[in-house]
């Protein structure tokens, strides 16, 4: 094998396994609610992905798709090589995860301030930060063609419709999680660590309530400064826990319809009325439509579990819906 060629394999090697670890990193960070510490790690990964593409086509490794079934179908095997580090590569990516760090250990994430938005090259993988203009200063490829990571887009890229579209399905979701299993087995923890089915209904309203409260602040006042404390905590909806199954539907219920009313029918201009966060800076509705379905679109998969794990036995069909981008 020439120099190059190996050259080539030990980059896709690295950039490979850089980019799997970046994203498994970030999805355990969209977990723990650093959602720009999220962003990072989704850009890093973005990057290496772009790297690992560059030099798999450079070992001529894509051909037609007929091509590539065969191929894939004999069983794609990398030879196996030495690669060194394949996270930190570069100045710039310490730069960024020192700060994350430094974040992490004051209990917060990352501001808007300290990491700002991100474009990452489609072609070759180089990432920057901030206001960034014109082409690709390595491989020249436009700016148009670069992949964003904005920090208002930091919980996510889904349009009213799609927001509205599963904010109206939650409550029939619920129900049909909660069917079937009785008073007792929904104030169940299946380990101390662990929430009751009640417990979490009673935090998705609690957190309905707050998202309520920001929508109707940015819809209804110019440039609102949002409170930048947390919503509240799991444990906070302890009390729901010796509350009846229906008492807490029917709240939910309530508190959802009142979300939609005060959603339903808005103007594109409406939904990007802007506000401030002190950790995300200039935020719209939007954003806060993002970060509500993915709260509760986690909770509910943990609803879901739940009930499989009390009653062992598995509904016909998917409860909690999928989410797809756009307008």
């Amino acid at each position: 094998m020439s120099n190059s060629l190996e050259e080539l394999r030990r980059i896709f090697t690295s950039t490979s396994l850089g980019q799997m670890a970046y994203h498994t990193w970030a999805q355990q960070a969209r977990h723990e609610r650093f959602f720009n510490i999220a962003r990072l790690f989704e850009a890093l990964s973005a990057a290496k992905q772009a790297r690992a593409e560059h030099a798999f086509r450079s070992l001529g490794e894509v051909g037609s798709t007929s091509e590539n079934v065969e191929w894939a179908l004999a069983g794609l095997e990398p030879e196996a090589i030495a690669t060194g580090p394949v996270t930190a590569t570069s100045p710039l990516t310490r730069e960024l995860l020192r700060a994350a760090q430094v974040a992490l250990q004051q209990g917060r994430d990352l501001t808007a301030d300290e990491l700002g938005d991100i474009v990452v090259c489609r072609t070759c993988g180089e990432l920057r930060v901030g206001a960034v203009s014109g082409a690709c200063p390595i491989c020249g490829t436009v700016l148009e063609a670069h992949r964003s990571f904005r920090v208002i887009e930091a919980m996510g890229v889904l349009g009213p419709h799609a927001i509205m579209a599963f904010l109206e399905k939650s409550e029939q979701a619920i129900r049909t999680l909660a069917d079937g299993l009785n008073e007792g087995l929904l104030s169940h923890q299946l380990s101390d660590s662990q929430p009751s089915f009640k417990e979490l209904v009673g935090h998705l309203i609690d957190v309905d309530t707050v998202f309520r409260s920001r929508a109707w602040l940015l819809l209804e006042t110019d440039q609102p400064e949002l409170a930048p404390g947390h919503p509240p905590r799991l444990d906070a909806a302890k009390g729901y826990r010796d509350q009846p199954i229906e008492a807490i539907l029917g709240e939910f219920g309530q508190s959802r319809r009142q979300t939609l009313n005060l959603l339903r029918g808005l103007t594109n201009a409406a939904w990007h009325r802007t506000g401030h966060h002190e950790l995300y800076g200039t935020i719209n509705l939007l954003h806060q439509g993002n970060w509500a379905v993915s709260h509760e679109r986690q909770h509910l998969i943990e609803l879901a579990q739940i009930r499989h794990d009390l009653l062992h036995t598995d509904l016909p069909g998917s409860v909690v819906s999928d989410v797809s981008e756009g307008e």
